[in-house]
This record gives C-alpha cells, structure tokens and sequence, in this order.
C-alpha cells in the first residue's frame, strides 16, 4: 500500500499536535451475563439485533459490534459540519456548541448500544465519545423505579433518533437527572427536555459552566428542583426533593479545593439492586474495547510504528488498539509512547514495548481515573476522604449495602463493595511524599507512566492547590 498518497485510514491516525487529548473514559463488555442491544449497522433500516452476551464469544462481539460501528467513523467528524448529507438520519444529531470532541461543531452520528445492567430495573445507552482515533463510551444510566413503573434518566447522551426509541422502550420518561457540571454529562440535557417537556427536571447544586458560569435557564436547563444536602450530608428536607428518595438516594461530593471552580459530582444508591450509581468517582477500564468504539480508529492505534497503520482486523489487534488508547486517555502521556518529531508522520503517536505492562498495572480494577486523582482527589484529600465515609457509612452494611458500582464510563456494572472502595482511595491517607500516594496498598499506579500528571500536580502545588 502506497502511503505516500492520501488515505482515509491514515489521515485518522492520532495526532496530539493537530488535537487536544480530551480527558474522559470509557466502558466495556460485562464481567457478567447481561442483554445487549443495538441497532443494525448504518444503512441496513430499522431492523434490530438482541443476543446475550453470555451466548457470543469475544471475537464475535468485537466483530459483531465493531461493523454496527464502522459506518458512523469518517474523517469529516472531528471537523465543523453544517450539512448532513451522508449521515445515517437514525443515527445523526445537531451539535450546536463548540465542544472538545468530534464534531467539534454541526452535525454528527453516533451508535447507540442498550444494555440491561439490572434485570427489570436499570439499563445503559452508550455512545461512543471520540477525539481523532482516541475514543470512549459515555453511558446514560437509565433506572424504572418500582413504585411508579416510570424512568429516571441520568445525564443523557447525544439527542439521535435511535437513542430515543430504545429510550422509549423501556418506559414513560418521568425524571432526569443532571449529576455533575462536567459538560459530556450534561450538555444534552436541554434537547431530551423538549423532547419529554413533562419529565422533572433535577440539577445537582453549585453546578457551573464555563468560560462564563451563566444561569442554568440560560443554558437551556429548566430545572423542578435541586439535589441539595444539609450539614449531616444527607437530602435536604427543605428544599424540593424528588419523590424517588425510597428508591434513589442520593449524596453530594464537593472539593472546593481543586481549582477555580469546585467538583461536584452527585452519586446514588438505587437500593433494591445494591448499585452504587457514580460519574466520575471511579471507573474500571475492561481489558477487551465496548462495543460502541469504532473498529477502525482502534485499528489505527494499533501498529507501534504509524506508517504501518491501519493494523489488521483481528481480535489481538483491536485489543492492542484499545489497550493503547486508554493508557492516553488514563496518562495524557504515557513513558512508552511519542510523538514522532519530523517527516511524513509528524505528531503522530508512536509506541515502544513495556506498554503491555502499563495496561495491565490499570486493566480491570476500581480505580478514580489517574487524572482525577492527580487534579481533584489529591487536591481536596479532607473532602473527599469525608465523602468516602459518607457513602460506606450510609450504605455500606453487609446485608444491604451496595455490591456493585455503575459509572458512566467503561465497564458497568463493576463487582465492587465498600471495602474496595476505600481501597480505590488508599492513596488519601497514604499520600506519600508528592501527595499522590502510587504505592498506597490497593492504589498503585505506574510511577513512569505518570510522570506527566506529577508534572501537573507539582505546578498546582507550587502555586497553592494542595491540602
């Protein structure tokens, strides 16, 4: 293949120079059985496909899944696109702000997997979130609360077609929720509000936005009430609560000490099914890619060497891809990659042996993600250790505390208990000397490949964001 000459693969190919990393994760197939939908691959009609992951193998779900996913990737997606001429009508939606993912601006189509996390009672709608070859899931957490048979929906994904007919499948939308300011959680709230104009509408308190923190009615966000706690930690009474508290409660994280602005990030107990429902707390990064990330940008990442890209479409090589893109993702900067400095593939990644070890020092754990920990967590240890007790001691008991965690990025639902909690947050009091704690029992991290995010957090110490 004659790579002096354009090629759409190629042309793909991450470059750090051309983009900003954009810093968000992703999710992965189950650990357990679980039910799996999604709509059939672009231009194939409305037809749709229901297996169990329990009856599929792996290669078959990365295929399977992969090709659903290969005709929503072009190389028009990471820039401006005021015309949607040859997206998937299903699939395609208006992006109306400039955002740091693709389409930065105009339209864009994304794939939407459903999958049933608790039987009868909570699922997910996972989109693929992309930034040049560099992707991740983001996951709307959906909950049918027993008493009504209604929906809560928490922080809704991109407004397609498809997205609101497997919503609408489940059930009659009666709540949304927005959790945390972050903007990929809550900048679609606006447009699932129009389309459910009579669903309430329930905003964490102090959420803010930038580069100018205007009114949430500004925003296009029509709240019923905010998710507020009193001195105790637990729902304020005084303000208006939603009527779910029996069903979802609800605690409120907040570290003022972390930057300009606080983070806050709202997490719930749905208590018949013992899940823990989070953000950004903590993650858990699968070893094989979700279904809903693009085959072809994972065969992109593959080779070491970029001039060899795109790699071949077999299971090792999109498990090399994945691999490579969740260290970026995890890191910024990992010890084992670069940037080629000069020729044909200038600024594109290129990678040296030892990344193996990386992934595996991270794969398959709860974990906060290394830059939330680095940038938030280390930064407001008082808070967020508080924030830990908080949760293991409102619903930690060994009869009815949770036993799994769901996030809204990678895998879900994760095995995980109280006690492994507080592990994912040994680092806040075991600090160390650089506050980070990477050799914190249960907390490690790969001291080279944070050698970046230390650089970070030695430049916000310096100037007083410690505690």
């Amino acid at each position: 293949r004659d790579w002096h000459t354009s090629h759409p693969a190629r042309d793909r190919m991450p470059s750090l120079a051309a983009a900003n990393i954009a810093v968000t994760a992703a999710c992965s197939p189950e650990r357990r059985s679980a039910r799996v939908r999604t709509a059939a691959a672009a231009g194939s009609g409305n037809a749709t496909t229901e297996v169990s992951s329990s009856s599929i193998d792996r290669r078959g779900a990365l295929v399977g899944f992969g090709a659903c996913v290969l005709g929503a990737v072009s190389p028009a997606n990471a820039a401006v696109r005021l015309f949607p001429t040859d997206l998937d009508p299903r699939r395609r939606f208006f992006q109306n702000l400039v955002e740091p993912w693709e389409p930065y601006f105009g339209w864009g189509e994304r794939v939407t997997v459903r999958r049933e996390l608790v039987p009868g009672s909570i699922w997910s709608l996972e989109q693929e979130q992309a930034l040049d070859v560099l992707a991740m899931n983001i996951r709307t957490t959906v909950v049918k609360l027993k008493s009504t048979g209604s929906l809560v929906v928490f922080s809704p994904q991109a407004p397609t077609r498809e997205f609101f007919e497997l919503l609408d499948e489940l059930g009659v939308v009666e709540h949304v929720v927005l959790p945390t300011y972050a903007l990929e959680h809550k900048v679609w709230l606006p447009p699932l509000s129009r389309r459910y104009p009579r669903a309430k509408v329930w905003v964490t308190e102090g959420i803010w936005s930038v580069p100018v923190d205007l009114p949430l009615e500004w925003l296009g966000i029509e709240k019923t009430g905010t998710l507020t706690v009193n001195r105790g930690g637990l729902p304020d009474d005084a303000e208006r609560t939603p009527s779910w508290l029996d069903e979802l409660d609800y605690r409120v994280l907040r570290v003022d000490t972390a930057g300009a602005n606080p983070y806050i990030e709202t997490c719930f107990y749905h208590r018949e099914s013992r899940s823990l429902l989070v953000t950004d707390l903590v993650l858990s990064i699968p070893t094989y890619p979700p279904e809903v990330i693009s085959r072809d940008r994972l065969l992109n990442l593959a080779p070491d060497d970029p001039a060899d890209a795109p790699a071949a479409p077999t299971d090792e090589n999109l498990m090399i891809g994945w691999a490579k893109a969740s260290l970026v993702v995890s890191f910024l900067g990992p010890s084992r990659q670069s940037q080629v400095e000069d020729g044909e593939f200038k600024g594109k990644l290129k990678w040296e042996p030892g990344y193996e070890k990386s992934f595996e020092s991270i794969r398959e754990r709860t974990i906060p993600s290394p830059i939330l920990r680095t940038l938030v967590f280390s930064k407001g240890r008082g808070f967020t250790r508080d924030f830990i007790n908080v949760l293991c001691r409102d619903w930690g008991d060994e009869d009815t505390g949770f036993v799994q965690i769901i996030p809204a990025h990678y895998d879900a639902p994760i095995a995980a208990s109280p006690a492994d909690l507080r592990r994912a947050f040994a680092f806040i009091d075991q600090p160390g000397t650089d506050g980070l704690g990477l050799d914190a029992p249960g907390a490690e991290l790969p001291e080279e490949d944070m050698k970046l995010l230390r650089q970070v957090n030695d430049v916000l110490v310096k100037v007083g964001l410690g505690s």
